[in-house]
């Protein structure tokens, strides 16, 4: 027959080996306490941000003029996805471990293959991104200094404040400069069809004002014979100058707007809490570490008495 335990067993066993299992939970508690003080101590610095809505500050918000439409100024989940997917990038996590001067930190050679890759697994390692239910992103990095993990944490906020900043303003500089080199086409467009003007109107003597659009037809001072057809020929090339002109003071009012929008006073980062030197090592007070490493040495010195007990059982049972 085959022994087994019942509550009764089980408690008496656990009486009668008590002081052995305490001895095993403080055992654990010195080693506990010895591998605390023995560490190198690693410090974690935090800095908290909000993303702000780049529509916010587009110039279809801000020069709107025939409807008035609501933008939240707070940016949405896929901005706060962007925004994640370029601290997790290479490119930014690059910048950063450059800016914090890795090599000197780390005591590696970021110009090699070998260092640079180095350096860049203690970053992905220590580094940490994480969102929560506000719509804010913390970032965190663990260091054996203080100092460095507030600096990083800092660090990481600047190079994406730039680069989230950087994707918009790469499509407004290129408009704007797409404008401008359009009004500058125009400027030269405008110029010969103004020395056209003046030659026709030298030509047929048409000095009055001409109007494309024949509702304010001046013609004094045009007594050449064939001043009817230099009208006429004036005419046609003073419309396509005037639409030139128009156009171009259209180019000029929205490279305006694109330039207004590359203003650096408007955010797209908003920093809620910067990260600051900690004035404790991260991981559990020592209070916790005790506690928790007795509990753990006691629970298993009582599994190893239990087996122990129930064998010995086994063993006496005559087969």
């Amino acid at each position: 027959m085959v022994p087994t335990f019942d509550l009764i067993d089980v408690i008496r066993i656990i009486q009668k080996k008590f002081k052995f299992i305490v001895l095993i939970g403080v055992a654990c508690m010195v080693v506990a306490t010895v591998f605390n003080f023995a560490k190198k101590k690693k410090y974690k610095a935090a800095a908290k941000f909000l993303v702000s809505n780049p529509l916010y500050v587009d110039r279809s918000t801000i020069f709107r003029n025939i409807e008035t439409r609501y933008v939240d100024y707070f940016g949405g989940d896929d901005d706060l996805d962007r925004a994640t997917a370029l601290l997790n990038s290479d490119t930014v996590r690059d910048r950063i471990i450059r800016n914090c001067q890795f090599q000197d930190v780390y005591h590696s050679d970021i110009n090699s293959n070998e260092g640079h890759a180095f350096l860049m697994q203690v970053f992905n390692k220590n580094f940490n991104v994480k969102r929560s239910e506000y719509k804010d992103i913390e970032v965190s990095y663990i260091a054996y200094d203080s100092m460095t993990a507030a600096n990083v944490a800092n660090m990481s906020v600047a190079v994406l404040t730039e680069s989230y900043r950087k994707i918009f303003l790469d499509e407004k500089v290129g408009m704007a400069k797409a404008l401008e080199d359009k009004i500058k086409e125009l400027d030269t467009a405008i110029a010969k069809y103004t020395d056209s003007l003046v030659a026709l109107r030298g030509t047929y003597g048409v000095t009055g004002i001409v109007s494309p659009n024949r509702q304010n037809m001046i013609g004094e001072g045009a007594s050449h014979a064939n001043s009817a057809a230099g009208l006429e020929l004036v005419q046609n090339v003073e419309s396509i100058k005037d639409q030139l002109v128009i156009d171009r003071a259209h180019y000029i009012s929205l490279k305006n707007e694109f330039t207004t929008t590359m203003n650096p006073s408007m955010p797209f980062i908003k920093v809620i809490s910067r990260a600051v030197p900690p004035a404790g090592p991260s991981g559990p007070s020592i209070m916790v570490l005790l506690i928790g490493s007795g509990a753990v040495g006691a629970f298993f010195a009582c599994i190893y008495v239990l087996i122990a007990a129930y064998y010995k059982m086994l063993n006496s049972v005559v087969r």
